[in-house]
């Protein structure tokens, strides 16, 4: 074996959205892995409308954005030039998106989750935050800011749908190996427990403490949790459990 691949032979699921997989998939094949994708999401975008009118009638003192896809949404609707407000970003990988739209990122948390964001942001008495997410997204941040005496203003900017599979296409992907099952969300675990698959020694690795929350709850045993929370850190933690 390569020195600079560590994860050859192995083989490795990917769960999560069919235009979200590239980089995933780049990053494991570098080290060696093989990989199978099973999209268990999809992404569609909705709101659109409402999210124009309230960027542009609204005086927002903050936007956060708790994921990369809540940014793709939200641009393919604004033009960046329209935005005023300080922004906030769950972590590196969406803070580089809204970079990437020529824009400033004025906070991130110390640690790469939606509730570290909402603790630590700077926020000040009766400001009006906006936060464009999904149609499944918990009010987790929303009732932190709240009792930190914000205005809060959400809005599900695009929905998570699952993605279903006929028996004999998921008989095709099982009947293989596979070493580890990857989960980039909880929708992405949700839409996997429903399609009531039998495990037997796959090593189940979640992106962040909310996501393996929900692979627990649903019987899963969760072998580690990236750290970061980030794609890369799911690969530094295959490599490390390998």
């Amino acid at each position: 074996m390569k020195p600079n691949q560590p994860l050859k032979h192995k083989t490795i699921l990917i769960t999560r959205s069919a235009n979200q997989v590239a980089d995933f998939i780049q990053q494991l094949q570098d080290l060696g892995a093989i990989t199978i994708t099973l999209p268990l999401i999809e992404n569609n975008p909705i709101n659109q409308p409402e999210l124009a009118t309230k960027v542009t009638q609204t005086n927002y003192d903050w936007i956060i954005f708790t994921s990369t896809n809540a940014v793709r949404f939200f641009f393919e609707t604004v033009s960046p030039q329209d935005i005023s407000a300080r922004i906030a970003a769950v972590g590196s990988k969406t803070a580089q998106l809204i970079k990437d739209q020529g824009l400033t990122i004025d906070f991130t948390p110390s640690e790469f989750t939606a509730k570290h964001l909402a603790n630590e942001i700077p926020v000040e008495t009766n400001q009006q935050i906006l936060i464009p997410r999904s149609n499944l997204a918990k009010n987790d941040v929303v009732s932190i800011l709240t009792t930190r005496n914000c205005i809060v203003d959400p809005i599900s900017i695009y929905e998570n749908t699952s993605i279903k599979y006929a028996p004999a296409e998921l008989t095709a992907i099982f009947e293989q190996s596979i070493d580890y099952i990857t989960f980039t969300s909880g929708s992405t675990v949700a839409s996997f427990l429903d399609l009531g698959i039998e495990l037997d020694t796959e090593k189940i690795i979640c992106i962040g403490p909310e996501t393996a929350k929900i692979a627990e709850q649903g019987g899963l045993s969760v072998t580690a949790i990236a750290t970061p929370h980030t794609i890369e850190g799911m690969v530094k933690t295959m490599v490390a459990t390998n």
